[in-house]
């Protein structure tokens, strides 16, 4: 990428970076390509960088999807720190860092919802830090992804992939004893839980940038079709459409996450609930959008096999089990040969 030196004192929000900023160690800090925030730039400063490589043209251009896992892992990994910072703040100050979440919202996460194969990163790059940082940051990517699927665009499109960033905000206020806790929930730990919703539905609430439809989705995010969620057991046409997108998004990471009381499965496994839960609990024409686009997503993705192999998804006419070529070009239907199923990514 072409770029000219910029002194890091000289360094404004909306420009990109034309070559990566790497520690002695070799660790990237910030990788090319990365749009930078204020958030950014104040950290480069406290590194004592007295420039930095920025793209020439910044502003006509549009921002370079992520071209590699490890990029994206890069930029994956920087916006994990900076959604670790917020989440402390919110729990220790009770106030919500808003812009500084709209910012990411608006740059790294919406570059990574742009990234061709990301639900593939997704599982590669899946991390052991606190679970609810990694989930807000992967349910506001999956999001983004849900909402251009069903036609959305601009600024609500952005909106949506705002309010799936801040959609478990409420968690800052839940005792770290029950949410962190490595056992199935009480009846009595289960209702503080799920006061979540109206947490921070709370803590938004009056805050400029938080618009009707970003309160709605982090309100009734928890809400079923049918009038069996929570908080208010609302249905159908009741619940806002940024609500019933970030339900699915919900899901799905979350299933396909290890957590302290259940095993991650494959997304294979879980494509196949969603299907099983489109009518009812959540939105029909949400689900098959979901469930028609995202067979493309794993096309030509490489797995590793239970019985040791490693292969290539090249065909999916079942969501739970595709066809896959194996290294030494045994091809394998995996709806045929049910003894052998996909355990992870590569």
């Amino acid at each position: 990428m072409n770029g000219k030196k910029c002194p890091t004192a000289d360094a404004r929000p909306g420009m990109k970076l034309a070559a990566s900023i790497i520690k002695e160690s070799g660790q990237v800090i910030l990788a090319e390509g990365t749009v930078l925030t204020d958030t950014f730039i104040e950290k480069l400063k406290l590194l004592n960088l007295e420039f930095v490589e920025i793209a020439e043209n910044t502003a006509e251009e549009a921002p370079t999807p992520l071209a590699s896992v490890e990029t994206f892992d890069a930029v994956y990994d920087d916006t994990l720190q900076v959604i670790d910072n917020c989440f402390s703040t919110m729990r220790y100050f009770k106030e919500v860092p808003l812009m500084q979440m709209k910012e990411l919202a608006d740059t790294s996460i919406d570059l990574m919802a742009d990234t061709t194969g990301v639900l593939s990163y997704l599982q590669i790059v899946r991390k052991q830090d606190d679970y609810t940082f990694r989930h807000s940051i992967n349910v506001a990517i999956i999001s983004g992804i849900v909402g251009k699927w069903v036609g959305m665009s601009g600024e609500e499109l952005k909106d949506l992939i705002f309010a799936g960033l801040l959609h478990d905000i409420g968690k800052t206020q839940i005792p770290l004893e029950i949410l962190n806790k490595p056992a199935k929930l009480t009846p009595e730990e289960m209702k503080i839980m799920k006061n979540h919703t109206i947490k921070g539905y709370k803590m938004l609430l009056g805050e400029l940038g938080a618009h009707e439809s970003i309160l709605c989705g982090v309100l009734q995010h928890h809400e079923k079709i049918d009038g069996t969620g929570y908080p208010f057991g609302i249905s159908g046409e009741q619940i806002h459409p940024f609500a019933k997108i970030i339900a699915v998004a919900d899901i799905y990471d979350a299933m396909t996450s290890d957590r302290v009381y259940h095993i991650k499965r494959t997304p294979f496994e879980v494509i196949e609930e969603i299907k099983q839960e489109t009518f009812g609990k959540l939105d029909p024409a949400i689900c098959i959008t979901f469930l028609r686009n995202i067979l493309n997503y794993f096309m030509g993705a490489k797995v590793l096999l239970s019985d040791g192999e490693e292969a290539e998804i090249i065909y999916q006419r079942n969501h739970a089990y595709p066809t896959v070529c194996t290294r030494d070009g045994k091809f394998i239907d995996l709806e045929i040969n049910r003894d052998i199923s996909i355990v992870g990514f590569i």
